[in-house]
């Protein structure tokens, strides 16, 4: 049967608590996104601009192929879908003018003349691509830009944190950002800035031949979104003194104190690991109510909605509580978190040129993932693409690593599927 809302998921560490005492409560909060609204005829229409990077650097194979991804893209929209295609060197050119794919042909037609050029004013083809998906905004729909750079901003508005200003009043207004790394020159932090105050997604992308997958991926989570400006609140009980203590992901916190998550997409459950700190009395009665959790988000249809849930858990003595087994799928959950914030501290100790700390951090993480019991597949490939970043770093391919570790490290804190 379909799934029509989302549903919450609280699952502890150890399935209980110690009789009288302070202790902390380890928890993997599991938001499990509802299907994808449809409408008569299939899903919900797409208003989506694609701004493509044309400078100088991206001349030769990175640009052919970041065309072919944008054909690709073309190809799979439906006449119902609303595209334009923006380029932009130091100067911005609208290619394809906000229209309905009734025609994917001749839109591809037009691409296919893009051609490379000089400087690269990121800021003005953001803008152009952002301002056309606005002319044209869907209530009913997903309304984002799809921005592809090779390089850093250096024409036009380049301070990181204006720019991102610039988004998130975009964002404010239904319109989302994706961002898309490609090479190892691009400014990571700007990429992923832009698309964390768009809510999006950001991509690091090594091999421009990868680029239609990665294409095809994001038009895909957009069909199957069902909630957008998501946020997960943690209220633990105050009979009990609760707080929390930490956040294992990486997540930016809004003004109501609540943590921003990604879109809701059908398939793509959201994993959140948080610790909370209770107090529990003597001759407690049980169950005891830990904490409550707070999913919300904004519809397709622009209403905000919210569901909450409570972990409730039995109270036992401690021969009793210390017995009981971890959850293995927690305990992974937070050991794989637990690295990508190793992998934050790698990228510190980089910026701050301690290359011998960076480099401890990176082996760490390794150890901590060899050292994984009865791992998971996912927990597996977490493995292999560590050793290859601490191999890559170890070797003198700082930039590169640099731009790996934050990937890997965004993808894990907000529950990104892995690209193939």
């Amino acid at each position: 049967m379909t799934q029509t809302h989302p549903l919450i998921e609280i699952r502890p560490l150890k399935p209980a608590l110690k009789a009288n005492g302070v202790q902390t409560v380890t928890a993997l909060i599991r938001l499990h996104p509802a299907a994808a609204p449809q409408r008569s005829g299939g899903r919900l229409p797409l208003n989506l601009s694609l701004v493509l990077d044309r400078s100088g650097s991206m001349s030769g194979q990175p640009l052919e192929m970041a065309k072919q991804a944008i054909v690709a893209a073309l190809r799979q929209l439906r006449p119902h879908d609303r595209v334009s295609v923006v380029s932009f060197d130091d100067t911005v050119q609208i290619e394809v003018p906000s229209t309905l794919a009734h025609d994917p042909e001749a839109l591809i037609a037009q691409v296919q003349g893009i051609h490379s050029g000089g400087s690269t004013a990121l800021h003005n083809g953001w803008l152009e691509g952002a301002t056309q998906v606005a002319a044209h905004l869907s209530q009913g729909g997903l309304n984002r830009v799809i921005l592809l750079s090779d390089g850093q901003a250096n024409c036009g508005l380049v301070d990181p944190s204006e720019i991102a200003r610039h988004v998130r009043g975009l964002t404010e207004r239904g319109v989302s950002t994706t961002t898309m790394g490609f090479g190892s020159h691009y400014d990571e932090n700007l990429l992923l800035g832009m698309a964390t105050a768009g809510d999006g997604n950001f991509e690091h992308i090594e091999d421009a031949r990868t680029l239609p997958t990665f294409f095809e991926s994001e038009l895909q989570g957009l069909t199957r979104t069902s909630g957008r400006t998501v946020s997960v609140g943690l209220e633990p009980n105050p009979q009990l003194q609760g707080e929390v203590t930490e956040v294992l992901n990486d997540l930016v916190r809004n003004s109501l104190g609540r943590y921003q998550l990604g879109n809701l997409v059908e398939g793509q459950p959201l994993n959140v690991v948080a610790r909370v700190q209770v107090t529990v009395p003597i001759n407690a009665a049980s169950p005891l109510g830990v904490t409550r959790v707070r999913l919300a988000w904004t519809g397709l249809d622009g209403v905000r909605h919210s569901i909450r849930a409570q972990l409730d858990l039995p109270v036992l003595d401690a021969a009793a509580y210390d017995a009981l087994p971890d959850d293995a799928e927690v305990a992974e959950a937070v050991s794989l978190l637990t690295m990508a914030q190793r992998k934050q501290q790698a990228i510190q100790a980089m910026d701050r040129g301690d290359r011998a700390s960076a480099l401890d951090f990176l082996t760490e993480v390794v150890g901590m993932a060899q050292s994984m019991p009865s791992p998971s597949p996912e927990a597996a490939a977490s493995l292999v693409e560590s050793t290859e970043l601490q191999r890559l770093y170890a070797q003198g391919e700082d930039r590169l690593a640099r731009k790996r570790a934050l990937s890997q490290s965004y993808a894990r804190s907000q529950s990104k599927p892995r690209k193939e």
